[in-house]
């Protein structure tokens, strides 16, 4: 879960930008996340499908509401980072030296 003000980055799914947000909240399935006032972010409206990406947890979700420059996203997936660095060594092919 993000601390508050910690920073996340937030891209518009498939092939957004990602931007810079301040993650403030998860309460249940539902994170809340600011959004710096730019024209960039206007793109995550109620039902972008986002990905929030802290130093921790990936997240993937829908965007449920905005209030002002404070995004409410419902969480469909969360990935522990640790977790996802210590599979893909497993799967990653070995390396010629």
């Amino acid at each position: 879960m993000p601390e508050p003000d910690r920073q996340v980055t937030i891209r518009r799914l498939p092939d957004g930008e990602p931007q810079p947000a301040a993650g403030h909240s998860l309460t249940g399935a539902l994170l809340r996340v600011e959004l710096p006032p730019t024209p960039a972010n206007r793109q995550f409206g109620i039902g972008a499908l986002v990905e929030v990406e802290s130093a921790d947890v990936l997240y993937l979700g829908e965007v449920q509401g905005c209030q002002g420059p404070l995004l409410l996203i419902a969480v469909e997936h969360a990935v522990d980072r640790g977790t996802l660095a210590a599979i893909q060594q497993v799967w990653q092919p070995p390396q010629d030296q």
